[in-house]
């Protein structure tokens, strides 16, 4: 829950704010009001502001000198001015201030409310930000001054067979190496492996955040003495546990569940655990085995602990795709009942739960190629011309490892496909479908090359690329002019006000129009106006 200031001399414009604005649906917990700089000092010193709301032209101390003190002292509060004057010399100085926004009075509350709504995510990304990297420069300093212990080598060995699994040779290994296990102990293997990181991380920092889980895993194995925590291969770990009574399954679920609910909080990853069931030493590698073959069936259920004791075989057989069906509507061009038909049928495999295995996935996503090579075919196209860098083939591991993925991969696939035969048959270049949406959503205020490039199915750069080639002219720059060429129609044809113009060209601020403008055309809006009616 965040904390408001509204800063302003006037009683009633404070009120206004007060009773105008739906703060409980912002999740703002609490309003505060101050009417002059050195009241609204006295509550920072109170009360912890996350965002500020302020006049700028009040006695005893302008909004910018307050600003100026506030970033000086509470650098992590965001500030909107609110004022009655869209001087440029006071908008600059609020940029200076790296103030969040600058409207002009009378504001239209839902438009503060959208200001004050984008304002709040962008401190709860910081807040996500700060958090990890804190985590991440901890478990950093950690890592770098880790060494590898003789015992890591010793169970990796174990794993990847360069010790023979027999008890004499173990017992031999185990013996040089300094530990002692009883002849006939016995172990409880657990299996724990990443199903996706919420943020993406270089190799080096992975790495990094692998050693983050173990440590998460030894603080919640704690108690378990003799413990053995494995690196098995990217992402995945074996945990050992020494047991000398039957496992109690319910304390076992219970940790993984606490380990699970860590690595979900903590280190932004979706994790399951497997827990096989207690073998010797010399048992442990088929035991993994089997382990990994539950954890690679498993492709519809996340951040959940399984027990290999309660999976069983069933030889349920689930619907097969209709893709003859999906051919025909891809062909036909009915692209919103194909995606919501795939949609449905990808979703209803989350409620078969375990009996939904990885070669029903392998299966699916080797005929839903098929269908798209097909359909391509009967429209003369190549696949090589609609995908760019083997999107089709290229890592299909990431795609196959849960049902998320495909589901987005598959929703990706067709997308681009019928965009791309859907262009073709429109005659259009990518240029011109870009134009085209360009014109559509003039009016939006945010706008971007991602939300264009995801229009027309293209990676970023490669848009840019391609459409500076067909026209001469960069993205922005056509973003940016195609504002100004709607805002100059707009002032020659209609009456509207200077500053409806400046929203209906996707400007919520209208001293920034009117620099653009100016910039563009020589002429501020209002003098272009009065220049085109005399013409």
């Amino acid at each position: 829950m965040f904390h408001v200031l509204i800063v302003d001399d006037e009683v009633h414009a404070v009120r206004g704010l007060q009773v105008g604005v739906q703060w409980d649906q912002l999740a703002i917990d609490e309003v505060h009001t101050a009417h002059s700089l050195m009241q609204a000092q006295e509550v920072f010193r109170n009360q912890k502001i996350h965002l500020m709301v302020c006049d700028i032209e009040m006695p005893q101390g302008s909004g910018l000198e307050l600003t100026a003190w506030v970033k000086a002292n509470y650098p992590e509060t965001e500030t909107i001015f609110l004022t009655c004057h869209s001087d440029f010399s006071f908008a600059k100085q609020a940029i200076q201030l790296n103030s969040f926004e600058y409207l002009l009075k009378p504001v239209d509350y839902s438009e503060l409310e959208t200001v004050i709504d984008k304002a709040l995510g962008k401190m709860k990304q910081q807040q996500t930000l700060r958090s990890f990297e804190e985590i991440h420069h901890h478990y950093r300093q950690l890592w770098e001054s880790h060494k590898p212990v003789v015992a890591d080598r010793l169970w990796q060995d174990l794993i990847q067979l360069k010790i023979p699994s027999n008890p004499a040779s173990i017992s031999v290994h185990m013996k040089s190496a300094g530990f002692s296990y009883p002849e006939h102990g016995r172990f409880l293997p657990i299996y724990t492996r990443v199903q996706r990181w919420y943020k993406d991380l270089s190799e080096r920092d992975q790495r990094i955040m692998e050693y983050a889980l173990r440590n998460v895993l030894e603080e919640v194995m704690k108690k378990a003495d003799g413990v053995a925590i494995i690196p098995v291969y990217n992402d995945s770990l074996l945990i050992v546990i020494p047991v000398d009574t039957p496992s109690d399954k319910v304390e076992l679920r219970e940790n993984c569940d606490s380990f699970i609910r860590n690595c979900n909080q903590y280190l932004f990853c979706d994790i399951s655990c497997y827990v096989g069931e207690t073998v010797k030493l010399h048992e442990l590698v088929g035991m993994l085995h089997s382990l990994q073959r539950l954890e690679e069936n498993n492709v519809t259920q996340i951040n959940r602990t399984f027990l290999l004791s309660d999976s069983k075989k069933s030889g349920f057989q689930f619907q097969l795709a209709p893709l003859s069906e999906w051919a025909e509507w891809m062909k036909l061009g009915a692209r919103d009942k194909l995606r919501v038909q795939v949609s449905c049928y990808l979703e209803s495999w989350k409620e078969l739960e375990s009996k939904v295995n990885a070669q029903d996935v392998h299966s699916f996503f080797q005929d839903f190629l098929q269908m798209i090579y097909f359909v391509l075919q009967s429209k003369g196209l190549q696949a090589n011309q609609v995908f760019s860098h083997n999107l089709l083939t290229d890592k299909p591991e990431s795609v196959l490892r849960s049902l998320t993925a495909l589901q987005e991969w598959v929703k990706f696939i067709v997308e681009v496909a019928m965009n791309h035969i859907h262009s073709i048959e429109e005659n259009l270049s990518v240029a011109d479908k870009v134009k085209r949406y360009i014109a559509e959503k003039i009016g939006e205020q945010d706008l971007s090359r991602e939300d264009i490039a995801s229009h027309v199915f293209l990676n970023p750069d490669y848009l840019t690329r391609i459409f500076k080639k067909e026209t001469g002219m960069s993205l922005s720059d056509f973003l940016q002019q195609s504002r100004i060429d709607h805002a100059k129609e707009l002032l020659v044809n209609t009456g509207q006000s200077i500053s409806d113009i400046a929203i209906s060209s996707g400007y919520s601020n209208l001293s920034y129009f009117s620099t653009i403008f100016k910039k563009t055309t020589g002429l501020n809006p209002l003098d272009y106006r009065k220049r085109s009616q005399l013409n």
